[in-house]
């Protein structure tokens, strides 16, 4: 339910799940890093829930701010809630400058009938992917975009079921928007059942997890 992504001493999120600071923790060399930027997605529990213990982590034990990125205030009364003070960190409505030159636009898109749910494409120098987070569709800009090559990757949040209120996406309904040539460019993640090998089937790439 999350990436990360490292260039030099920065750390660019996207998503803090409730793991993730545990998987950081223990796969990286958290004291050599200088920056860290989350973006957010939405505010359920799998991709939030360990975000105050990054920010408590990198203020108390580091001396550095977290700089926390999200569309919609929200997030600062969830952290508000969680004794999360302003002081460990930094919100922002959209992602800074920052060293990679990474640029990323917020996309609303269709989750919970009550969050704000949001993907992002995220630019830099060399290509742009949209990151979906949890969504229900490929909206409608973000297909023509990507079958005009202006976005070549798409990683999106892909359901096995085709249930009657959706809040993931049905692979079904990927099938029909991406053209087989192009769906080896779609890789299909928070995946709702052992399906890898049918979306395979599907001409789709499957997100890899690193064990």
């Amino acid at each position: 339910t999350g990436a990360y992504m490292l260039y030099g001493k920065e750390l660019y999120l996207i998503d803090c799940g409730e793991t993730a600071f545990d998987q950081l923790y223990r796969r990286l060399e958290l004291e050599k890093i200088e920056r860290v930027y989350v973006l957010q997605t939405h505010l359920h529990a799998d991709h939030v829930g360990s975000l105050g213990s990054l920010i408590s982590y990198f203020h108390h034990i580091l001396g550095r701010q977290v700089t926390v990125v999200h569309p919609q205030p929200t997030i600062v009364q969830l952290l508000t809630l969680e004794g999360i003070g302003r002081q460990g960190y930094v919100y922002e409505e959209r992602l800074p400058g920052n060293d990679a030159g990474l640029q990323a636009e917020p996309v609303e898109v269709k989750h919970a009938a009550d969050m704000k749910c949001y993907g992002y494409v995220i630019t830099d120098q060399a290509e742009s992917i949209y990151y979906s987070g949890d969504s229900s569709e490929l909206p409608p800009g973000i297909r023509e975009r990507f079958l005009k090559g202006e976005i070549q990757r798409i990683y999106h949040d892909t359901a096995s079921e085709d249930l009657p209120n959706p809040s993931h996406c049905y692979y079904g309904k990927m099938e029909g928007w991406i053209p087989k040539e192009k769906r080896g460019q779609v890789y299909c993640m928070h995946l709702d059942s052992p399906c890898e090998e049918l979306l395979k089937s599907k001409g789709f790439s499957v997100v890899e997890v690193e064990k």
